[in-house]
């Protein structure tokens, strides 16, 4: 992988870690957010693992390893059985070309997810989105630079503490231009993703 890649790819790590963790008030204590003082209602972290991928007019396999933040913001005011959700997935992928870590994709999604209660602590949702993001690969099928990224996923979220859960999903992602660059056709990939969220009441 290239150096400024793998700079990049630890200062993101290193913000998510600080912005996720490290807020404090001007006295130096913990700052506790509740629904009145956070803006999210949701924030967390997902991995996804590719299940499903395609190969390159050059021979490699491409496959994108998605490593996302997740911060969601209920919509829905009143308390219902389903609710509408808006999130935001700032993300760093790493891309494997043949097995070997030798490209990236970086970007950001905003999806709108509907999540319905099964029974207290238990929940299954869809989720809709598209978002800018960098190719750093330069293949026939698709030229490299910006380009967006386009998701559906379904999925399933299990309380395992409290306000604590372990959200698991299968996600398709498509990824091209709009025919803003030649080439253009376009990559598909299947993830299985893996996620813990803290949800803020």
């Amino acid at each position: 992988m290239k150096s400024y890649l793998k700079h990049i790819f630890i200062i993101l790590l290193i913000n998510i870690a600080v912005f996720s963790y490290a807020q404090q008030n001007i006295d130096g204590k913990p700052f506790n957010k509740t629904k009145e003082t956070a803006f999210f209602n949701e924030k967390g972290f997902n991995i996804g693992v590719p299940v499903y991928s395609i190969t390159l007019p050059e021979g490699s396999n491409y496959r994108p390893l998605l490593i996302m933040g997740n911060w969601g913001f209920n919509i829905t005011k009143k308390e219902k059985r389903g609710n509408w959700w808006a999130i935001l997935e700032p993300q760093f992928n790493p891309v494997f070309l043949n097995n070997k870590l030798s490209e990236a994709d970086f970007g950001i999604n905003v999806a709108f997810r509907y999540k319905y209660k099964l029974n207290d602590g238990m929940y299954v949702f869809g989720q809709l989105g598209s978002g800018p993001h960098f190719i750093t690969i330069s293949t026939e099928r698709q030229a490299h630079g910006f380009i967006f990224s386009d998701n559906l996923a379904f999925g399933f979220s299990k309380s395992i503490s409290k306000n604590i859960f372990f959200n698991v999903q299968a996600r398709i992602r498509h990824i091209s231009n709009a025919n803003l660059m030649q080439h253009n056709r376009g990559m598909n990939n299947g993830f299985i993703v893996f996620g813990i969220s803290k949800l803020i009441n």
